[in-house]
């Protein structure tokens, strides 16, 4: 779990419970046995005994829409090739190294030489076999879309706090519920960000916003989302994306700078949801109001982000879909691919 009290999600907020779980005593392993097949979904047990059941996404060399097989094709190819400047490098530093042990200023000088070289050399070769181009020329409609999204995105980065989230859990148990806060589910997140870079491999006319999400880098492109995995290349079309944005109350350690704090609760409660007293360090925590921004594609890609920051997500959502209906009907919305160096 990243954390153990704290990033939790409640229902109920501020409110004191209706009644509090019952101290089952369910074997939830064999639960995990029972409803993993029926979902397909991987699950796991905490030691508290909560069900968490992951957000898995499709793998990135498994999304590849039609109008995009081409340029990742090539682009993975390009990838898969040696590189020229590891391989001379490399050859070059043991020189170096076996020159410095022997004390020899004569060697270490042309060994530093010939390591300035083989980086040039390395790269000039690299350079048309490992990378490709994507050159946009957009229509103004496809333009003013992209904007709006790129915009979305960089309100999300202003927010304070960005997570995205690996596994969800409902608290089914009395000493889960008191050992957590009070409260009704476990979220299993991490820390996130959003900053601008192509990817490795590619040259572009245009910088995109990129956010890591359980592993995979989202390159967020005019035309798709293109996902690093494993050093290997995907891409989601916007058209196919469905995205939703809803509040989230979450019981924190201590409340980021920029967040809604909607009520207080004990780090650890009695079953009424007042404070437990046998704990000395018991104390109150804040409960945050952020907002959770979903994202499943018809490939199989799904991803979900916290904010920490609330009422910033909902023009995500809208700028999504509408670059999806721009994008969808104009051909020049498509990067022009250039397997040679321009």
């Amino acid at each position: 779990m990243n954390g153990v009290y704290y990033r939790k999600s409640l229902g109920g907020l501020g409110r004191k419970p209706r009644s509090a779980p019952t101290n089952d005593t369910t074997d939830y392993r064999s639960e995990i046995a029972r409803i993993a097949p029926d979902d397909k979904l991987p699950t796991y047990m905490t030691d508290d005994g909560v069900l968490m059941r992951r957000i898995l996404s499709a793998e990135a060399d498994v999304l590849v829409s039609e109008s995009h097989s081409e340029a990742l094709r090539s682009l993975n190819e390009a990838r898969e090739r040696p590189s020229y400047t590891l391989i001379l490098c490399g050859v070059a530093a043991v020189g170096l190294v076996f020159s410095f042990v022997s004390q020899n200023p004569v060697a270490i000088g042309v060994f530093v030489a010939l390591l300035v070289a083989a980086y040039t050399i390395g790269n000039m070769l690299d350079i048309p076999r490992r990378n490709v181009v994507f050159a946009y020329n957009l229509e103004p409609a496809a333009e003013e879309r992209y904007k709006a999204l790129v915009g979305a995105i960089d309100r999300i980065a202003g927010s304070s706090k960005v997570w995205f989230v690996k596994a969800k859990g409902d608290i089914t148990n009395l000493h889960a519920w008191k050992k957590n806060a009070g409260a009704s589910a476990l979220v299993d997140n991490k820390e996130t960000s959003v900053s601008y870079a192509l990817p490795p491999g590619v040259a572009s006319n245009v910088t995109p916003p990129v956010i890591m999400i359980d592993g995979k880098k989202c390159y967020f492109f005019p035309d798709c989302i293109l996902i690093e995995e494993n050093k290997r290349f995907g891409a989601v079309r916007y058209e196919t994306i469905r995205t939703a944005v809803r509040d989230q109350r979450m019981i924190m350690d201590s409340a980021p700078s920029d967040a809604t704090v909607v009520g207080q609760t004990w780090k650890y409660v009695n079953k009424k949801g007042g404070p437990d007293r046998r704990f000395k360090d018991n104390r109150q925590l804040p409960i945050c109001l952020f907002e959770e921004i979903g994202m499943v594609s018809d490939g199989g890609f799904k991803g979900l982000l916290q904010v920490s920051k609330h009422g910033i997500s909902g023009s995500y959502g809208s700028a999504v879909t509408e670059l999806g209906r721009v994008t969808k009907e104009l051909k020049d919305a498509e990067p022009l691919l250039i397997t040679r160096e321009v």
